[in-house]
């Protein structure tokens, strides 16, 4: 029950040649604005409140620390909740002559880069403490495999680029091979795909629940391979404002909120039932959506008075030894031939019992005015 965070992978720039790159080209850390921070804050909470763990690459580390503070990140990756995998990769193209050659490349000793960038961007122990955990994260034996699903994705983008009509025709790809690009356009087709690629493939080396792309990546899936991939995590933004829970990710930037008020959430039993619940049925949208929709239904009132009946009103026919023998029966059998409200209830008990009380509409509304003087 976890998920491959890959969304700031997406975050490509444009140099000043004119030429796409990874986010992190002259290895300087790129800044991110409150929209964009607003829009990771979001998925990012979203991804903790529906998955048990996060993957992410090393070079996603100081991006997550930017978005969710190093208190939060420490506090994630103590916990064994969030798992961090020995991977920098940049995308980047070679002159030869009239002709551009897409490179895909690998940087092995980039632990004090990033050490480096923290001590002058938040400080000593923030720096000390992710020294410590680059030395068991980086250079394991684990690296080799990794470079090898890089390698492989690679070669999927390969493909695409040149052999998929689709592919080709979404992203108006003019360029004949990857091996012989024509236009500075197809760069930035090539970076794009070779993300998109290596997203899916490490997703299934990991066997993740789900992927965090990037919206426009999405289109790639489609057109790939005829699969509409429904997001759980994108859905369930759209459970929570129906359910009246204000948006998160504006009460954590604003401090309303902070990952503890999470980890609360993520503590509860809960949460475990509701994950398992996901994984038993296939992180499926449609699935989530049914048991929600009928979560209030008839048969929820049907089995609340049969315990009722069963509990409260026995003692007015029978004795107490009887009644206790018949309670036992009676929600024993219940329980057999009505399984279906027990896994109807985990989602809406989930949204309803617990979410909506963490995150009161109206408390959050005060502490969120208050925080502003209103």
């Amino acid at each position: 029950m976890s998920v491959l965070f890959d969304a700031f992978s997406y975050r490509v720039n444009k140099t000043p040649d004119g030429f796409y790159y990874d986010r992190w080209h002259g290895h300087v850390f790129p800044e991110i604005s409150m929209p964009e921070k607003l829009y990771f804050l979001d998925r990012i909470i979203s991804a903790l409140l529906t998955h048990n763990k996060l993957f992410i690459r090393t070079d996603s580390i100081e991006e997550m620390i930017e978005c969710i503070g190093f208190d939060a990140f420490r506090m994630l990756y103590n916990r064994g909740e969030l798992e961090i995998l020995d991977n920098w990769w940049v995308p980047a193209f070679m002159y030869s002559g009239d002709t551009v050659f897409y490179m895909n490349m690998h940087e092995k000793q980039y632990q004090d880069k990033i050490c480096s960038r923290l001590l002058e961007r938040k400080g000593t122990e923030e720096s000390r403490f992710m020294n410590s955990i680059l030395k068991n994260v980086c250079n394991t034996s684990d690296s080799d495999t990794y470079d090898f699903w890089d390698n492989t994705s690679q070669e999927n983008m390969y493909e695409d680029f040149s052999f998929n009509d689709r592919i080709r025709a979404l992203l108006n790809i003019q360029s004949e091979t990857i091996m012989s690009i024509s236009n500075e356009d197809d760069t930035w087709s090539a970076v794009r795909l070779c993300l998109f690629e290596r997203s899916i493939e490490w997703s299934k080396q990991l066997k993740t629940d789900e992927i965090l792309l990037e919206d426009e990546a999405k289109r790639y899936l489609l057109y790939k391979s005829d699969i509409q991939a429904d997001s759980i995590i994108q859905y369930f933004k759209q459970v929570l404002y129906a359910k009246g829970i204000p948006n998160l990710s504006i009460l954590y930037y604003n401090d309303v909120i902070s990952m503890k008020d999470i980890i609360r959430v993520r503590d509860k039993v809960a949460f475990g039932n509701f994950t398992s619940w996901l994984n038993n049925h296939n992180y499926s949208v449609r699935e989530l959506e049914l048991a929600l929709l009928n979560g209030r239904s008839s048969n929820s009132m049907i089995e609340k008075w049969l315990r009722w009946a069963v509990v409260c009103g026995s003692p007015l026919l029978i004795s107490a030894g009887t009644m206790q023998t018949l309670a036992g029966i009676g929600l024993s059998f219940m329980e057999q031939l009505l399984p279906q409200f027990s896994g109807q209830k985990i989602p809406v008990l989930y949204f309803d019992d617990v979410l909506s009380k963490q995150f009161n509409s109206s408390k959050m509304s005060r502490k969120l005015q208050s925080k502003f003087g209103f």
